[in-house]
């Protein structure tokens, strides 16, 4: 995680237009874990050792060398074809934890009494990762208790961890209530969630386009548009501003627009002299935003309305 992070680092201080087109040499990454982690690596192919076996134990490749000179001599790259659930958590990892706190401190700031219990559905995604990481580190202090709904497989083993109180956060899955002392589904198979009222409906995407919303999945697309469009609650969209580049693949379909949504949350940018061109698509969106929290991490943006 602290090579991950120094990658997120790096990228955002400099004048990349995308966190593949970085690379870091191997020494760079060694110094860098010394004085972040206090971990003195003896050489750089140790350091690329336990990467691979990190690797190895998700199931997923993260990295690659380039620019070889020797056996311990190389730069460090992000693996490009990054698509799986497991891979897209890895990137942007402080943004998308800046935006969990975001989504967190938003939903935590309506519950008034100890007795309150709110609904909050976690829809697919890597950012909803660290949204529920966020909501299991914080539950206890809450004074409130939740209901999370997710259909977020990736997200499920987390929500079996023995530090969780079932008090006060109870899950429930596309079909049915998530049992957690025998990890079982209680299904209703029926329809996607048993009920479509939900206080905070809590998405990311893929990609935005001419305010357009679109992701690759055919089979997620239906979800997330069945969600967005029949489901009732406080939308909020999650982004990490990456999501503002090109144009969607041919011939795919959007799921729906940023103005469906109540609310847009994202990081607080890195100052630079130059902006990204992610960073200048996401302000040509600002006539749209009305800022109501600007945090030093992340900013909390209500969509203006036809009728506000």
């Amino acid at each position: 995680m602290g090579v991950l992070y120094h990658f997120s680092e790096v990228f955002e201080s400099c004048q990349a237009e995308t966190i593949w087109d970085i690379s870091i040499p191997a020494k760079d990454i060694r110094k860098q874990l010394k004085q972040s982690l206090g971990v003195d690596y003896k050489s750089n192919q140790w350091v690329f050792t336990q990467l691979r076996r990190y690797e190895d134990e998700i199931g997923a490749k993260l990295f690659e060398k380039t620019k070889a000179d020797g056996a311990d001599s190389f730069d460090l790259m992000l693996h490009r074809h990054m698509i799986q659930f497991v891979q897209k958590q890895h990137l942007h990892v402080p943004q998308k934890i800046k935006v969990a706190n975001g989504v967190y401190d938003k939903i935590n700031s309506v519950s008034e009494t100890a007795d309150k219990r709110l609904s909050v559905l976690l829809g697919a995604g890597s950012t909803a990762y660290h949204i529920a990481n966020i909501f299991l580190e914080k539950h206890r202090q809450s004074p409130c208790r939740f209901t999370l709904y997710t259909h977020n497989a990736g997200i499920l083993p987390m929500l079996f961890s023995q530090h969780i109180d079932h008090r006060k956060i109870s899950i429930v899955t596309a079909g049915g209530k998530l049992e957690p002392t025998t990890q079982t589904i209680l299904g209703n198979a029926d329809s996607i969630f048993p009920k479509q009222n939900i206080d905070f409906i809590v998405q990311g995407t893929s990609l935005v386009h001419k305010g357009n919303l679109y992701i690759e999945s055919s089979q997620e697309r239906k979800i997330k548009s069945a969600i967005l469009h029949t489901y009732q609650g406080k939308k909020i969209l999650v982004l990490t501003k990456h999501e503002f580049r090109g144009d969607p693949a041919p011939e795919t379909e959007p799921y729906g627009t940023i103005m469906d949504y109540d609310y847009v949350i994202v990081p607080r940018s890195v100052h630079r002299e130059a902006q990204k061109s992610y960073e200048l698509l996401f302000l040509t969106y600002a006539q749209y935003f009305e800022p109501e929290i600007l945090n030093w991490n992340y900013s909390i943006l209500k969509v203006k309305k036809a009728n506000n």
